[in-house]
This record gives structure tokens, C-alpha cells and sequence, in this order.
């Protein structure tokens, strides 16, 4: 056996390692056949990822396997199910993408290459054959920049960290809370370097950074003669610069960039490039921007006649694109809306693309049935060029049951009939089917996974927003407002957990009582501050005091109840960090990083507009950082009622504005107080998880959410 089979089956099968046999063989397309017998599995695929989603298939198919980040984290099974005849599929889709930009920082910044290589398999596992493979690209910025006369220092601060990186990649930002040092760019050299060597041994055909033109803004006094357009600063960050494609110095650069990322890292033949994305061209005209196109086209060309421009749709334009020969460009609709919009895109080679979660939020949320349809068959259908899947959701560890689904759509050739879907979901997540689970479930479909009434990704938490009298919005992209029905939403609670002693030892069961626990004290949250709302405008000062007492209350228990689960605790995203330092400097660095990112986001003054963008309903997080803010709130709201004075804190809808809530007095105070948080280093003790039957009872019990 070879060794990357064998890799394989010691870290995701190691007790059958001995009874699993893989033959690899030529085929046109991605296709398995598995056979079984005498407790042996024999695997005939095409390429190792196709082999590995084989078995992973049969696993769900045979031993009722469902494997996730949240709960189920690992295979369990206690023998291989023998089958007669053979087990086998042929995989239409050509390429099977996966990672948004965002993904890499919103869940993955602080992974090691053990944590990676789980993903990895994961995604094998899942079909996933052309993941987002960016890591790393730091030194190839810093050895590039190097080159053309900037000092180490210089370069270093061009380079943004660990936990914004991904926006940089993006053309938004630059250098913001840049290295300290380089030895922190070339270990992020060598794990890109693990990463996307283990993809190319199973086959996969990974995605590379391209150029397209961002560069520092110190090349408008180091290059004086170079065209260089400066972009409107992104969320009210500073400007960023954008060298003119049609400059000859852009082919230059760029060139020297991609031969830095090959002999830094290889080529791999697809690379990203999205011209201006999120940004403004310095000329609209199409003449400019077909030779914008034709430009970039050529660089890659040039450095590698067998390259192919990777593009987003989310930004593209029309003459950028069509200056582009068919087969050099591939284009992603990250949520498969592009395509039909655009004419099917001209004809050229699309990726159908599903975007569900921005910020890494853990809402409940999802349009579960809508989810099953197809829409890699429904693009095709309609005449597109469509050559594969994608899944490009901003975060992932949340909402299990969309992403189980989704991993399935990628290989599908067909639709997904929803009711059959959730019967096999249940018995796999949980070790067994359930008619009470099933009728906990259609519920659900009815509440937080319902099809309609709100938009997929804005789905907000009033608990973890700027604390208001009745919050509109928490992140910039996303509404406090519930969009379902509360009180069916706890029913659903409740029936899921009338059977919590007989599935306490299912992993998978544990994980979700914990997150509708977690979910329903939310709603509850957000319930009592109308409440609260309503009694400060009618000046009922006892009311108040009550409210305000209930919801700190309420979140000292929530933040209790979380600790139970590893993936609700802020402790392992600190911890993780920590692990992932070099010394003591890095971890401090590392934990700014990482309390920025979910907290204040960027830009510690105030223009901020982007606070509690990447929320996060966890434990630590709400004890630490949301219950202090509403412990101001009301401390401050009980005492202007009483003084019969005017309380004031800023309240907007609009997106732009919301920088003005620290212009009051309390806005101030309370900033100075998220600003202290996210400077504040602190160890952590790295989460277990425990059993969460007991503790949801007795939170059940004391909100009375039901009855047991």
C-alpha cells in the first residue's frame, strides 16, 4: 500500500487500515467502484480523491457515518459492513471547489499543518478536488518586494496579519497590524508549502495567488513614474494602491511575483486574480478594460503557456472577462447568482458556488429545503458553461446540517429529495433514527431553517450587538431582528431534548442540544430587551431594573452553559493561536489578532464600521466582552432614568453610520472599554468537552423553556 493510502487510513480509519485496499486507475472522468468481502473493502478509483470520497460514501451509506467540525469530529465504527455486488458512481462535475477567501481567517488562521491535514481529508473525503491554497504567500510578497529596494521593515509592514491577511488578498487593506519579524512569514511559507504538497498528492488541483495590481503605497515614492491609482479606502480603512495593468512596470512586477510563488512554493498551473475587486478602475471605459484583461492574461501566459486565471464573479466586469480566451479563464459564482444575470457568462467555464455564512457567525440559519435543489443542474440546464461546484461560505464550524447537505450537492447529478435527505441525516448525525428527533426537526424546517421570510446571510444577535435599547443590527451585515416563530422554535427545543438520556452518548446529539440551547437563550435575549425597550420608554423604573437583571442573568448562564462544548468556547480560538506561536512576542501578537477579529474587526478609532462583523455566540466571549457592555448599558440606563436625564446611544440601519455610535458619551466610554479587551493578553485553559445533558436540563428548566 502507498503512502499516501496509508496516511490516510491511519488518521481517519487507523483500526482497518489492514482491510482497506485501494487500486488507482486511468479513467476520463472521476469515478469508484467498491466491492466487499470476508470484512475487506477493495476500492478501484480513478485518482486518490475519488478513492477517498469512495469510502467516505460508503461509510455514510453502510455504517451510518456523518462526519463534521461540530460534533462527529472523527470516524467511529466498529466493523466494515460487507455488501454484495458493486458499490460505485461516476462524479459529473469536472472541478469541485472550496474556500472563500474569508474562510481562511474568519475559522482557519490559527491552524497547524495536523488541523489542516484533517481538513484535507475532509475534504478528499467530500469530493473536494480544488481547494483556495494562499498560505504562505507572504514571502513571496516579502522576497518580491525585497527585489525592488524595499528594506525588511518596509516590506514586513506592507504585509497585514495572521487575521486579516485574507483582505489583503482581496485588494482591500495593506499592512495592517503587520509581523514583527520575518521568521513569521517563512513559517507561514513552509506550512502553505505542507499544504499544498498534500493536495497535490491526492490529486487535487489547487489555487494559487495571482497579481492583479495591489501594491503597496510606497511604490508611488519608490516608483515615481509608475501609474498608480489610489483606491477609496475599503470600510473606511486607508487607501490601498493599485498599479495601473497597462503601466509596463505592472508586467514586470507581476512577473516577478509568480516566478517568487514558483520557487517559493511551485506552480500549480491556477491562479487568482480579481482586478479591482470591491474597488473602482481608473478608467471605465471598455477599451481600457479589455486591455486590462488581455494584459493579465498575457503575464500568465507568458510565465506558463498551461496557466489558467481563476476569477471571481463577485466583482468581475464584462471586458475584463471577455478579453480572455475560453479555455484561460474559469470563473467562480460564489453564490450561483452571476451566471444567470450575465448572459450564462458568455459561454465561459463557470463554477456553481454557494455562499451561506458571512463573518463565521453561529446563528441558526439556513434555507434548508431551498438547499436541496440543485443548482449546478439548474445553471447547466439553462445553458451555461457550468464545469463544477463550489462551496464559499465565509466561516465554516457552524450549522452542521446545511454543510452536510452541501458537501452532498457537490457530486450530485440530480436534486436532493429533502424529506428522505433529513431521515438518513438524522439516523447518521445521531447513531439512530428518531421519530421525536424527525418531528423536533420539521419543526426546525419551520423556524430557523425555514425557506423564507429573511436573507441567508444577515442573520444577526441582538445579545452580541453594540448594546442599544432595541439593537437593529450586530455586524454591518446582519439584522437582531427573528425572522420565525420563537415560541415553535422552543418547542422544537424541547422535544429535541425529551430524549436527551437515551442519546447522551451520541456526539453529534450533544453538539446540537447544546447549539438550540444556545439559540433559544438568544431568542430569549432578544425577546426581553423589547421588553426593556418598551419599560424605559414608559419610564417604569422598577421594570427596568428587572429586565436589566434577568438578561445579565441570563447571559452569566448562556456563557456557563457553552463551556461544556470546545466549539462554542472562546478559549480554544485564544488557545489555538497560542499553540500556533513561535514565542512568547508571537502569542501576544497572535492574541491580538485574534481578539480583533472577532470583536472590533479593524480600524481602533473612530471610523470603525465593521465591529462585530464576525460575532460570535461563545463562551468567554459573552462572559467577557457582551456581558460587560450590557453591564454598562444598563448601569447607565438606570441611572439616567432615575436622574430623570436623557440617555443617549446612537441607533442606525444604514451601514455607513455606524461609526457614529461612539460620538456619544456612553459610545465612548464603552469603546474604551472593547479597545482595553482586545489589548488585554491573557492564557487560557485549552476547553474539554463534557456532557451537556445535565446542564441543558437545568437551563431548560430555569427558563422555563417547556417542560421535561
Amino acid at each position: 500500500m502507498d503512502n499516501v493510502v496509508n496516511g490516510f487510513l491511519e488518521r481517519n480509519l487507523p483500526d482497518f487500515k489492514n482491510n482497506i485496499f485501494i487500486n488507482i486507475t486511468q479513467a476520463d472522468k472521476d469515478r469508484y467502484s467498491i466491492t466487499a468481502g470476508q470484512g475487506k473493502l477493495f476500492v478501484n478509483a480513478n485518482n486518490y480523491v475519488s478513492a477517498f470520497m469512495g469510502i467516505y460514501d460508503y461509510l455514510k451509506k453502510y455504517c451510518g457515518v456523518q462526519l463534521s467540525w461540530c460534533g462527529n469530529r472523527s470516524i467511529h465504527i466498529k466493523e466494515l459492513t460487507m455488501f454484495s455486488g458493486a458499490f460505485s458512481r461516476e462524479i459529473e462535475q469536472k472541478f469541485r471547489v472550496y474556500m472563500n477567501y474569508c474562510t481562511l481567517d474568519y475559522s482557519m488562521c490559527w491552524w497547524d499543518f495536523e488541523r489542516w491535514e484533517k481538513e484535507i481529508d475532509f475534504m478528499a473525503m467530500n469530493g473536494i478536488n480544488m481547494p483556495l491554497a494562499v498560505i504562505g504567500t507572504e514571502a513571496v510578497w516579502f522576497e518580491t518586494l525585497m527585489e525592488y529596494g524595499f528594506s525588511e521593515r518596509e516590506a514586513l509592514d506592507w504585509i497585514s496579519g495572521p487575521a486579516t491577511w485574507a483582505w489583503q488578498l482581496m485588494t482591500n487593506i495593506e499592512g495592517y497590524m503587520p509581523p514583527p519579524n520575518k521568521e513569521y512569514v517563512y513559517r507561514r511559507a513552509e506550512l502553505g508549502k505542507k499544504i499544498l504538497n498534500r493536495c497535490a498528492q491526492f490529486g487535487m488541483y489547487p489555487i494559487q495567488q495571482g497579481f492583479s495590481g495591489h501594491v503597496p503605497m510606497l511604490f508611488k515614492t519608490k516608483f515615481p513614474h509608475a501609474r498608480i491609482l489610489e483606491q477609496h479606502g475599503w470600510c473606511n480603512f486607508p487607501k490601498t494602491a493599485q498599479l495601473d495593468p497597462t503601466d509596463p512596470f505592472f508586467m514586470e512586477f507581476g512577473t516577478a511575483y509568480l516566478k517568487n510563488l514558483e520557487k517559493i512554493f511551485g506552480n500549480y498551473h491556477y491562479l487568482a486574480c480579481d482586478p479591482f475587486h470591491e474597488g473602482t478602475p481608473p478608467k471605465p471605459w471598455f477599451w481600457y478594460l479589455k486591455a486590462v484583461g488581455k494584459t493579465i492574461n498575457r503575464m500568465y501566459e507568458s510565465f506558463d503557456k498551461n496557466s489558467v486565471w481563476v476569477m471571481q464573479t463577485w466583482s468581475m466586469r464584462k471586458h475584463i472577462v471577455k478579453a480572455v480566451p475560453k479555455n484561460r479563464l474559469l470563473l467562480l459564482d460564489i453564490n450561483s447568482e452571476k451566471t444567470k444575470q450575465c448572459r450564462n457568462v458568455w459561454g465561459y467555464p463557470v463554477i456553481a458556488g454557494m455562499l451561506h455564512n458571512f463573518g463565521g457567525k453561529n446563528s441558526m440559519q439556513g434555507k434548508l429545503k431551498h438547499h436541496c435543489e440543485n443548482v449546478y443542474l439548474k445553471l447547466k440546464n439553462g445553458g451555461a458553461n457550468t464545469v463544477g461546484t463550489g462551496l464559499f461560505m465565509e466561516g465554516i464550524e457552524q450549522n452542521p446540517v446545511i454543510y452536510d447537505l452541501q458537501f452532498s450537492l457537490l457530486t450530485a447529478s440530480e436534486n436532493i429529495d429533502w424529506s428522505a435527505w433529513l431521515d438518513n441525516y438524522i439516523e447518521r448525525r445521531y447513531g439512530k433514527y428518531s421519530e421525536t428527533l424527525r418531528k423536533a426537526w420539521d419543526m426546525l424546517l419551520e423556524t430557523c431553517y425555514k425557506d423564507s421570510g429573511y436573507h441567508e446571510n444577515e442573520v444577526g444577535s441582538a445579545l452580541a450587538a453594540r448594546p442599544q435599547f432595541m439593537p437593529v443590527r450586530t455586524g454591518p451585515c446582519c439584522y437582531t431582528k427573528i425572522y420565525y416563530n420563537t415560541a415553535l422554535f422552543e418547542k422544537a427545543v424541547c422535544v429535541f431534548a425529551s430524549v436527551l438520556d437515551e442519546y447522551k452518548h451520541s456526539d453529534g446529539y450533544q453538539y446540537d442540544l447544546c447549539d438550540l440551547v444556545r439559540q433559544a437563550l438568544s431568542n430569549r435575549f432578544n425577546t426581553n430587551q423589547q421588553k426593556f425597550a418598551k419599560a424605559y420608554e414608559n419610564k417604569d423604573i422598577k421594570a427596568v431594573k428587572e429586565i436589566s437583571e434577568t438578561q445579565l442573568s441570563l447571559l452569566k448562564e448562556l456563557d456557563a452553559f457553552l463551556s461544556n462544548r470546545s466549539e462554542f468556547c472562546l478559549s480554544r480560538w485564544i488557545g489555538d493561536s497560542h499553540r500556533l506561536a513561535a514565542d512568547e512576542t508571537e502569542r501576544k501578537y497572535f492574541d491580538l489578532n485574534a481578539r480583533t477579529l472577532i470583536t472590533l474587526w479593524g480600524n481602533m478609532d473612530d471610523t470603525n464600521i465593521l465591529h462585530d462583523y464576525a460575532w460570535r455566540e461563545w463562551s468567554g466571549l459573552i462572559g467577557e466582552y457582551y456581558y460587560t457592555r450590557w453591564q454598562m448599558f444598563y448601569d447607565a440606563s438606570v441611572s439616567a432614568l432615575k436622574q430623570g436625564r436623557e440617555f443617549k446611544v446612537h441607533c442606525t440601519e444604514d451601514f455607513s453610520a455606524r461609526a457614529k455610535y461612539i460620538h456619544d458619551p456612553f459610545g465612548r466610554r464603552l469603546f474604551d472599554f472593547e479597545k482595553e479587551w482586545v489589548n488585554t493578553y491573557k492564557e487560557y485553559p485549552y476547553p474539554q468537552d463534557r456532557d451537556v445533558t445535565e446542564s441543558a436540563k437545568k437551563v431548560l428548566e430555569k427558563q422555563s423553556i417547556g417542560s421535561l
